[in-house]
């Protein structure tokens, strides 16, 4: 049996998030279903993350086993073929059998934007949160930074039970001034459900000067669920980090 690694792109627009859901359109549902009907045997997909709907990804990594000998090099222009236009292969590999997209992964990266334009754009409203404001990126940098490190970040999380581990290493956090916007980019050995979200809707209310400097730190020090959720779309899975 061999062990295959994918590395996907996807606009989640019209997707219900990653994870396989019944009667839901999912990304792990199209590429089982499109790997079913190619290599004539039933494939289930590892997922490295479980984005959730209507968030993108330029490098998502799935592995699956196949009994089947179609070349690495072939599989993404054949899957293409079959995959919808939201939908797309951009390499095949094949790894060890212990590899797993998920568990061997060292760390991911997303990206948020936030297009900070006067009036929406048709060209940003699928890949950006339209927030027409001024926001000042020094302060939130500032504040992205008292929270780099390990931390339990249950306050920047969303449906985690009491029992679930919420620790997590937050090694790198840029907040980046555009053109037209903003961009903050995390990068964590793992992402808490909804914590990009999260973190982002507060390091806005910094930016805006609705919140402190220390507003992140000290939630993390007392607790206090944050509230205010970006929206799915500003948000894309960049790169999931393997160890060489």
């Amino acid at each position: 049996m061999r062990n295959l690694r994918l590395r996907v792109e996807y606009d989640g627009t019209e997707f219900h998030g990653f994870a396989r859901q019944q009667g839901m359109r999912t990304v792990q549902g199209v590429l089982e279903s499109t790997l079913t009907a190619t290599l004539n045997e039933p494939i289930e997909v590892f997922g490295a993350s479980r984005t959730d709907a209507g968030v993108h990804a330029r490098g998502q990594v799935v592995n699956f086993y196949t009994s089947r000998p179609i070349p690495t090099e072939r599989l993404a222009t054949i899957l293409n073929r079959r995959l919808p236009n939201d939908l797309k292969a951009l390499d095949a590999r094949e790894v060890s059998e212990r590899f797993h997209a998920r568990f061997s992964a060292k760390s991911r990266t997303y990206r948020y934007r936030i297009y900070t334009g006067r009036h929406p754009s048709v060209w940003r409203i699928r890949y950006a949160w339209h927030l027409p404001r001024a926001l000042a990126c020094a302060a939130m940098q500032a504040a992205l930074e008292q929270i780099l490190g390990e931390h339990d970040f249950r306050p920047f999380s969303v449906k985690i039970p009491t029992e679930q581990n919420t620790v997590r290493t937050l090694y790198r956090g840029q907040v980046r001034p555009m053109r037209d916007g903003v961009q903050i980019e995390l990068e964590a050995n793992g992402f808490l459900r909804g914590m990009v979200r999260l973190i982002v809707g507060d390091l806005t209310q910094v930016g805006a000067g609705v919140l402190p400097v220390d507003a992140l730190a000290e939630r993390l020090r007392t607790r206090q669920q944050a509230t205010l959720m970006a929206p799915p779309q500003g948000l894309c899975l960049i790169r999931v980090h393997y160890r060489r």
